[in-house]
């Protein structure tokens, strides 16, 4: 699929997500290039976004919301979240996902956790019949970092410490490190997430399973909203 037409499909999905909004919620903002859309299509509606609190799950998503004056506030004891919106870097048919490939997957787990409504958006190109094509982020405390890499390698077909084009070990808003791991051929993801957080130094990783209650996705040109595993289409 050519990127223009993914990218229309990504437009698609903001503009979509945008109807779920209401005057007044507390919005757990999530991170990557669909969100980036997202806030520039909200930004256009001043009387919906102006009347926002937004919790954001990343430094950069936070900064492109103050960016377009939108109000953003940090997690607090009291503050119910209303709603959750973010991408997928792949869904499953029984609606798990893969995500974490911007790094955020610590704070997006977070808040979603926290939402009382959670809604994703995925392009066709995320769509897939088994999780594993795209490499599993982890997350690792940096202390110790490469023996904790090393007690999950045997998990996996292989594991990669994530680093930035220029060679520096990336390390996400929480100052920890992700190793990008390949997810073995017919991987039980729901065995393979107990036995990573049984490993001292995980702090967690991008399987988020029965965390959709709205996937919004496209086929034929429109968005299709998805609120259960039998209206996989794919």
């Amino acid at each position: 699929m050519y990127q223009r037409d993914l990218d229309k499909q990504k437009s698609l999905l903001a503009k979509a997500a945008i109807k779920y909004l209401q005057k007044g919620m507390v919005l757990g903002l999530g991170t990557g290039s669909t969100i980036d859309i997202f806030i520039s299509e909200l930004s256009k509606i001043e009387n919906l976004f102006s009347s926002l609190k937004i919790v954001a799950t990343s430094k950069v998503s936070a900064k492109k919301a103050r960016d377009n004056r939108m109000n953003v506030v940090d997690p607090d004891k009291y503050l119910e979240l209303d709603i959750c919106i973010d991408g997928a870097d792949e869904v499953d048919r029984n609606l798990s996902m893969i995500k974490g490939g911007g790094g955020a997957l610590l704070w997006e787990k977070i808040v979603a956790y926290r939402a009382s409504k959670r809604i994703y958006l995925a392009d066709q190109s995320k769509q897939v019949t088994q999780l594993g094509a795209f490499p599993l982020p982890v997350e690792i405390i940096d202390y110790g970092h490469e023996w904790s890499a090393a007690a999950i390698e045997p998990l996996f077909k292989g594991v990669r410490l994530r680093k930035e084009a220029t060679g520096n070990i990336f390390k996400t808003d929480s100052n920890n490190v992700i190793y990008d791991c390949l997810i073995k051929n017919e991987e039980n993801t729901a065995d393979l997430g107990s036995k990573l957080s049984a490993v001292p130094g995980v702090v967690t990783s991008g399987l988020f399973d029965q965390f959709i209650d709205i996937l919004l996705t496209c086929r034929n040109g429109g968005v299709k909203e998805i609120s259960s595993k039998e209206n996989v289409f794919w």
